[in-house]
């Protein structure tokens, strides 16, 4: 683990720099971007649930993902408010996958799991597209960065929390290393990250003390969840890492498992205060 320390600390400035430039640049950046994690993100799944002899309709799941991150693109819901864009993707996803299925054989946990992957991926990464520019183009940086400070500092507390202090297994079935002083740990870094993050650029932020509580233990708590969900997922596959993707790190899915669940959240709570 100390090994290789410097190798993660070093993949993980690189990787944090250029996430940094592609939010800065704004959705023309950001909607290829998304596409890239999709395909490296669905291979990561199909290649974990081929271990388990389940198939992913990976095409399928490229095709309605893009179709999904266009029709989450901020122009069509200011200039046609009245269509539910998202939900329209949904059904269209939902239809097209049990048509393939009546063709191709009616392998229903493919389509189950392709499913799955659909709301786990795309559905969870088209609410940047939203959040980019929500609740305005000049804000929308700044409230997409909060899901990105909650999310590193709950991972960064809760790692050396749990690792000095951690005594009590949190979810040992599922992942047997982390600790609820981990957890704890976690929501506590968060916290201070957060206040101290909103005090250094205080003036562009519409939310009030209070606000910022919540937001720091609800994004806390949700990204601990996602960091669960996929250890469930890889304890499933019977895989330690999803991929190879950032050297030290493990593969795509490992370093964004937290954000697939605080970026939607953050923009539910964006949204409902302001």
């Amino acid at each position: 683990m100390k090994d290789d320390l410097p190798m993660r600390v070093l993949s993980a400035l690189v990787g944090a720099g250029l996430l940094l430039l592609v939010l800065w640049a704004g959705i023309p950046l950001i909607l290829p971007t998304l596409l890239f994690l999709l395909w490296l993100g669905g291979s990561e799944l199909r290649d974990m649930l081929a271990r388990r002899g389940i198939g992913l309709n990976l095409p399928l799941l490229l095709g309605g993902g893009s179709l999904l991150f266009l029709f989450s693109l901020p122009q069509l819901h200011w200039h046609f408010p009245q269509v539910p864009w998202r939900e329209v993707a949904l059904g269209l996803f939902l239809m097209g996958s049990f048509s393939y299925e009546l063709l191709r054989g009616a392998d229903l946990t493919r389509f189950a799991f392709t499913l799955l992957a659909f709301l786990y991926l795309p559905w969870s990464l088209g609410y940047v597209l939203l959040l980019r520019e929500t609740p305005d183009p000049g804000l929308g940086l700044w409230t997409l960065s909060l899901p990105l400070v909650a999310s590193f500092a709950t991972d960064t507390g809760a790692y050396f929390a749990g690792r000095f202090f951690g005594r009590h297994k949190l979810a040992p079935e599922i992942s047997p290393g982390k600790t609820l002083e981990g957890s704890m740990g976690g929501i506590l870094f968060s916290f201070l990250a957060l206040l101290a993050y909103t005090a250094l650029v205080r003036e562009v932020f519409p939310f009030g003390l209070l606000e910022l509580w919540l937001f720091s233990l609800l994004l806390s708590l949700a990204a601990q969840l996602g960091d669960l969900a996929e250890s469930m997922l890889k304890r499933f596959a019977g895989v330690k890492d999803s991929g190879r993707f950032l050297p030290g790190h493990g593969g795509l899915l490992d370093r964004i498992d937290s954000l697939l669940f605080t970026f939607p959240l953050t923009y539910f709570l964006v949204v409902l205060f302001t």
